[in-house]
């Protein structure tokens, strides 16, 4: 049975390989034969069909002849087409002048040439309907990597390749009197129309009487500063997903990778940057915190403070901001293990600075860990350097038993080549201009020969200096660079003083296991586990590298342990020496140290830190919410008294309002199980920690960079959480609410929900920061009804899908024009779409976009507002407003935009500036109209620009 259903499912196949595509000879024949028979039928062809809509070969020849010598002015009868056929050779594949001949014959008149045309035109459009089908089918059997979404993206793009094909082969030219008549019909109806907008209003009375309101069909470009200045110093470190680390600089010029962010619910994951820009020099700060962490940004750049993201310009010490309470990244580059443990060792207590790696230390547990490693690493040996002035101290040298081994190997090798090549030991030395003895040295082992006369020697019998010694001329000699020094070398650590060690790079990519080993053995170094006299349990470390420091405490981070980084003055011998110690005296991160660190050798006073804190009860004096936590909570509990929560809570003081002091996760996380608070068991339970600013200093100007982070727009730098659409927003409310025009927008860069959220604040008037946190009291929630009533009625449909690319766009819009009469749509932003497959620069890539978009907006006869970002080119200048040429890939926006608008503020550089709350919107260009500006009113809480009231009435400068 399966055979005979093998053997039918091959039968049908062959079936369907012999379909004859869909075609017209006769109508083919009609009208070549027309063409022929009367020359000025051409014009009403030629932009209807195109030669390769014909089916037969013959034919393509024939009609590609006519369209030459019709470029050329010349007739093309049958005579004239068979001579321009002939002088290229083409003759015989055309059928010969018989054929072209019977052609005119057989065809009685031109009359129809139109008609036939269009049979030749459907036709081809069938055939390039079954070549596309039988192209996506080959595709779907043999998608060679491609995914599903790119697979559906090639599908949809080939479709639409032959539907605007189709649609320009059907446009033709309108006589400028049925323009005339339609420009009366359109005149007579603003004539008798209550307003002079024209178009989709804005709501912005005199932007409005400049532009008569946004036009069906035009491309209209809002342009403004992407982050209007908030950015990073180039040296900000960035932690990948793979556990590396890189500068923001790197991350903007190689542009991959995917970085830690921190979502709505504060709780951390893995996002990637849409945008990497380069904001040039400007002004930086240096702002340093009580765990001492540190970050470098402008003063625009916002932290996350309990009260939502503030600008650093708003802060000041003693606010608190939130860094990241653990950071659990790990990678996946393991070293053998005795390389962590050296790497550790020779950080910690290893001197680098020599021609061979010193480790001091006294402890014997430590010395038989670091012997061990050594002998694992290969090839090496220790040297007993103790003296008076360096105690229990080391060498790490060639093994000199391994480099005998390497040498005898070379011997052995050399003889055997020498007996291949069938010459003798003699002759080769000669040619190499070396003593017999020398040679014969060379064949025993003894020694080997100098690095040229090597390489002369490789030469001289055609072979790699691999062949004779694999592991290079340096390991069979005692001179010359161990292993060990060539692998530090390789890590950038060899010639390190005290003071300039760092972790390498490829410690940070290390699996958690040796990760928490390395620090374990690092620790066993220069750390310690104590009880103070206090009574207060710590874990330190201390070191005179601050970078080694800082990048500890980032290390500590990925297990969750909190440590705070002082700097100290220290005795050493006669003088006193800059160091920089890690402390550790949080319960909870003390216990993750010793579950899953350690310390190598000082077991014992782990333990006894551990029994310390047993002995009492945990009360973090670290991990504690801002004190603006007792608002929020005062908000959730309502009209429940003080005493009640505390006794629902099971907390023994029912006073707990009177002293407020900083709240502890634990404690907050009960009160909000008693309110069902949402918003407060997030922050009892989120991944940051609430860190206090201790210092802000001012560093000059510095080359400074920025990303934006799709929906969440915002990321993790030096680990410190930092953050990176109103106009165009407050124009489709306008649009969908006031007008009732069905209004679509796409954002790529903010979410759904995040441009509901935005617009119940611009709406109802309500301060956003208020909307965000859920801190709304009786008058904002009446507010927040009625604008989500208002929203609710309105026409307007959200897509949300990122990185749109034109085609995905364009079948989306049609739908709503078709569905729900589409009268506006806003793109948000220009540089986030995409094209796939793409293989020119950015400016051409653009071109294409903004070409797809004017298109559109033809077809659907509806106006199309594209936010744009603007290049830093503004920021060198000393006004700072935009024009054309500061547009991002300017050239093919500046062309095909109808409508070219941009926004400034001048408070936004300016902070002594008198407009505050003012908004100018520039026209730059504006291809029916005035250019100018327009000063608007811009409501920053509500993200709301207004009518703009001045003095007299007016609004343009």
């Amino acid at each position: 049975m399966p055979s005979v259903v093998k053997s039918l499912d091959q039968a049908t196949s062959a079936l369907e390989a012999m379909r004859t595509p869909p075609h017209s000879v006769e109508a083919e024949q009609a009208v070549l034969g027309g063409l022929m028979l009367d020359n000025s039928a051409w014009e009403q062809v030629a932009d209807r069909i195109a030669e390769e809509d014909y089916y037969r070969t013959d034919h393509r020849l024939i009609f590609r002849a006519m369209a030459e010598l019709s470029n050329q002015d010349k007739p093309f009868d049958a005579v004239t087409l068979s001579e321009w056929l002939q002088a290229r050779g083409q003759l015989e594949q055309a059928g010969g002048l018989a054929y072209l001949a019977t052609l005119v014959r057989d065809t009685p008149t031109a009359e129809n040439v139109k008609a036939y045309a269009d049979i030749v035109r459907e036709r081809a459009v069938l055939r390039q309907l079954i070549r596309v089908g039988g192209s996506l089918a080959d595709a779907a059997y043999r998608p060679e990597g491609r995914s599903t979404v790119e697979l559906v993206d090639f599908a949809e793009k080939s479709v639409f390749e032959i539907a605007e094909r189709g649609d320009r082969m059907r446009r033709s030219y309108v006589p400028i009197s049925q323009l005339m008549s339609k420009a009366m019909d359109r005149l007579d109806t603003l004539l008798h129309a209550d307003s002079h907008i024209t178009g989709v209003a804005t709501g912005l009375s005199k932007f409005d009487e400049m532009t008569a309101g946004l036009q069906p069909g035009d491309l209209v470009i809002v342009a403004g500063r992407p982050s209007m200045g908030k950015c990073l110093a180039e040296d900000t470190e960035i932690t990948l997903e793979d556990g590396s680390i890189t500068t923001i600089a790197e991350l903007c010029t190689r542009r991959d990778g995917r970085i830690s962010t921190l979502k709505p619910d504060m709780r951390l994951e893995w996002a990637e940057p849409s945008a990497y820009i380069d904001d040039g020099l400007k002004p930086v700060f240096e702002v340093t915190t009580r765990l001492g962490r540190r970050v470098e940004t402008t003063l625009t750049h916002p932290f996350l403070t309990a009260d939502g993201w503030k600008p650093l310009a708003e802060l000041q010490p003693g606010d608190y901001i939130a860094v990241p309470r653990q950071l659990p990244v790990f990678g996946h580059q393991d070293m053998r293990e005795c390389e962590v443990k050296l790497l550790a060792y020779l950080i910690g207590d290893g001197g680098l600075t020599g021609s061979s790696p010193r480790f001091t230390n006294t402890n014997p547990e430590i010395q038989s860990d670091f012997a061990e490693a050594v002998s694992q690493f290969g090839g090496l040996s220790l040297t007993d350097c103790t003296s008076p002035e360096r105690a229990a101290s080391w060498a790490v040298v060639k093994d000199s038993e391994v480099v005998r081994s390497k040498r005898i190997k070379f011997g052995e090798q050399l003889r055997r080549t020498i007996a291949a090549s069938g010459r003798s030991a003699r002759s080769v030395a000669l040619e190499l201009d070396a003593s017999p003895a020398s040679f014969t040295q060379w064949q025993q082992g003894v020694c080997v020969p100098g690095a040229q006369t090597f390489d002369r020697l490789c030469r001289v019998f055609g072979i790699a200096a691999a062949e004779l010694t694999p592991s290079g001329l340096a390991g069979c000699t005692h001179n010359g660079p161990s292993p060990l020094v060539t692998w530090l070398r390789a890590l950038g650590l060899d010639g390190k003083g005290a003071a300039l060690k760092f972790v390498p790079a490829a410690v940070f990519t290390l699996p958690k296991s040796q990760l928490a080993l390395f620090t374990n053995r690092l620790f066993a170094t220069d750390g310690w586990a104590t009880v103070l006299a206090s009574g207060q349990a710590q874990i330190g470390y201390s070191s005179v590298s601050e970078r080694l420091a800082r990048q500890l405490q980032h290390l500590l981070l990925r297990f969750g342990v909190t440590a705070k980084l002082k700097h100290r003055w220290v005795k050493y011998k006669d003088t006193r020496r800059s160091s920089w110690q890690l402390d550790v005296t949080d319960a909870d991160s003390i216990r993750r140290f010793a579950d899953e660190i350690g310390i190598f050798s000082k077991e014992k006073a782990l333990a006894k830190v551990l029994r310390a804190l047993g002995s009492r009860r945990y009360q973090s004096n670290t991990d504690l919410l801002p004190m603006n936590i007792w608002t929020a909570l005062e908000a959730a509990k309502g009209d429940m008294s003080w005493s009640e929560l505390a006794r629902k809570a099971g907390v023994q003081s029912s006073n707990i309002h009177a002293y407020r002091r900083r709240l502890s996760r634990s404690r907050l996380a009960r009160f909000a199980m008693v309110l069902d608070a949402p918003h407060l068991m997030a922050l009892a339970h989120s991944d940051v920690y609430w860190d206090r600013i201790e210092t802000c200093i001012g560093l000059g100007t510095k080359q400074v960079y920025d990303l934006t982070i799709p929906e969440t727009h915002n990321f993790i730098a030096n680990d410190v959480c930092v953050h990176n659409t109103s106009f165009a927003m407050n124009i489709a409310e306008n649009a969908a609410i006031g007008g009732g025009v069905p209004t679509a927008i796409f954002s790529m860069e903010m979410s759904g929900e995040q441009l509901a959220m935005r617009m119940i604040s611009s709406l109802g008037r309500i301060d956003q920061q208020k909307v965000r946190t859920g801190k709304l009291d009786d008058t904002d929630w009446k507010r927040v009804s009625s604008a989500i009533s208002l929203m609710s009625r309105a026409p307007v449909f959200i897509d949300d899908t990122g990185g749109l690319a034109p085609t995905e766009l364009r079948a989306r819009a049609r739908r709503l024009k078709r569905d729900h009469n589409l009268g506006l749509m806003v793109v948000d932003y220009l540089q986030l779409m995409q094209v796939p497959g793409t293989r020119e620069n950015r400016a051409t890539e653009i071109s294409e976009i903004c070409r797809s978009l004017k298109s559109l907006a033809r077809e659907l006869k509806v106006p199309v507002i594209a936010l744009s970002q603007l290049n830093r080119s503004l920021e060198q200048r000393d006004d700072k407003r935009p024009i054309m040429s500061d547009l991002r890939e300017s050239g093919s926006i500046e062309q095909d935009a109808d409508l070219i608008v941009f926004i400034y503020r001048d408070e936004v550089y300016n902070k002594e500036t008198e407009d505050k709350g003012v908004a100018e919107i520039i026209i730059g260009k504006q291809r029916n109209g005035p250019t100018g500006t327009v000063r608007s009113t811009f409501l920053g809480q509500f993200t709301r620009f207004e009518n703009y009231a001045s003095e007299d009435g007016g609004g343009f400068s």
